[in-house]
């Protein structure tokens, strides 16, 4: 008899298990399990991470953010969700004690009200939200009878399992794989008319926007603040696009930073295949046609065609009112500027270009009076408004902070913020003083399915304290 006693109690212990998992199964360790199924944009929030990543503790955050020390009920250790639907926007938060949130909503004038075992509010009046337990969820716009229709949809989240929510969507698990605090993740259908058609126009090739994934990520150091972007897709022709892309960039061999002038304001540079690249370029109508009309002046297709490695543009300052400009290009043939002669023609003429031939390696085009030089020399083309730089053999002191960022990059871009400053201070004199505190922007392609954007402080400067020194 007592065997089957202990059997009773076992059984009677795994359908209790069983009774609470139903109960509690919608609330795993993240907010996520509350996500609506039909979601089309998620963002997560990661304050502890954040936080840690820059060198501070939860404890110097509060301090920051609230000065009065007063409890907000907020649990920042938890991740913080965002996300949009086909008609709303939303977030889920974690919470720590719920009278602290309460209290806090109080004092901004918001009441609650207790409905169906939760309580509820409206914030600006067309932004519902109901507190559950160790969370709150808000979802909006809503006015009206819109927002009983909602309130039954927020319930249904709170309630849900995870199962059945946002977490099991191809955008949530594409979100779930970046590792920065911050992150993003939407597909390229989901965003608005204008931008896609604006911007993505250019693109080589037919790209079915619906089969495109998007994520980006957001990350904080003492030295630097990170935004990287990603992409990806199930879809194998949008795959084999991407890789097409991939093709015609190759990795940067950084040989260009030598002949580039030390101290510039911008420099862009990439490995480039030409003849992969032209392939690329003529696939898109736009570029098609644009290629056409330079061929009618110079054989442009024969210049392209003729690179093989990096390619460069550099702007050394904006002290005049013509920037001084310099593109370089790796060549494995400069055969093209024997023909430099033969490109004056009726047409030319007719457009008010001239080109004339200065020796071997060099030659200037005159456009409306301006002269634009152009040379080759160790298979390294040159192009720019000021015939120094065409002529110039290399630099001693070159650039040597983006020398060894660009490695292992297919795209490598830097933005020198001190010789940004005397232009910003005829526009903005107020945004120069932020600008000290940092020394340059660099952007890193190393594939196109992921890109970063760096914002890189000067040696020495925390921005949160030169921050917070600036609303004092």
């Amino acid at each position: 008899m007592k065997k089957y006693g202990i059997i009773a109690a076992l059984v009677a212990v795994v359908v209790a298990g069983i009774v609470g998992w139903r109960m509690l199964r919608g609330r795993d360790d993240s907010m996520a399990s509350s996500l609506p199924a039909d979601i089309t944009m998620v963002g997560r929030v990661d304050v502890k991470t954040l936080v840690m990543d820059y060198g501070l503790d939860l404890g110097d955050l509060k301090d920051l953010l609230f000065a009065d020390k007063k409890e907000t009920g907020i649990k920042f250790q938890t991740a913080a969700y965002i996300f949009a639907t086909q008609n709303y926007f939303g977030g889920i938060l974690a919470l720590s004690d719920n009278d602290d949130f309460e209290a806090m909503l109080q004092e901004q004038g918001i009441d609650t009200e207790e409905q169906r075992g939760m309580k509820w509010g409206v914030i600006n009046d067309n932004m519902l939200f109901a507190i559950d337990d160790d969370r709150v969820m808000w979802m909006g716009p809503a006015v009206g009878s819109e927002q009983d229709a909602l309130r039954n949809t927020i319930y249904s989240c709170l309630k849900q399992s995870a199962s059945e929510s946002g977490k099991q969507s191809r955008i949530y698990k594409l979100l779930d794989q970046r590792k920065e605090p911050v992150a993003l993740s939407t597909n390229m259908a989901a965003l608005p008319e204008e931008l896609r058609s604006k911007y993505l126009k250019y693109l080589p090739g037919d790209l079915p926007l619906g089969d495109l994934d998007v994520m980006a990520g957001f990350t904080a150091h003492k030295d630097r603040m990170s935004l990287s972007l990603g992409l990806s897709s199930e879809n194998k022709s949008v795959n084999k696009q991407l890789d097409k892309f991939n093709d015609v960039l190759d990795k940067i061999d950084g040989d260009l930073v030598k002949t580039t002038p030390p101290n510039s304001l911008f420099h862009i540079e990439m490995g480039v295949d030409g003849e992969d690249l032209l392939k690329l370029l003529r696939e898109n109508k736009i570029l098609r046609t644009a290629l056409l009309a330079v061929n009618m002046v110079i054989d442009f297709d024969k210049i392209l065609k003729s690179i093989d490695g990096d390619v460069a543009l550099t702007c050394l300052d904006f002290a005049s009112d013509m920037p001084n400009l310099m593109f370089q290009a790796k060549l494995d043939s400069d055969n093209f500027m024997k023909d430099v002669s033969d490109w004056n023609d009726a047409s030319t003429e007719a457009m008010g270009l001239s080109f004339y031939s200065q020796g071997k390696n060099n030659a200037v085009c005159i456009y409306g009076g301006l002269p634009v030089y152009f040379g080759t020399r160790d298979k390294r083309l040159t192009i720019s408004n000021t015939e120094a730089l065409v002529k110039a053999e290399a630099y001693a002191d070159v650039q040597k902070k983006f020398a060894s960022d660009m490695k292992g990059c297919r795209i490598y871009a830097m933005l020198n913020l001190s010789k940004l400053k005397p232009v910003l201070a005829v526009f903005s004199p107020a945004a120069v003083q932020y600008l000290d505190n940092f020394d340059r922007v660099t952007l890193r392609v190393t594939d196109v399915r992921e890109i970063r954007l760096d914002l890189i402080t000067r040696d020495g400067v925390d921005i949160l304290k030169e921050l917070s020194k600036n609303e004092e």
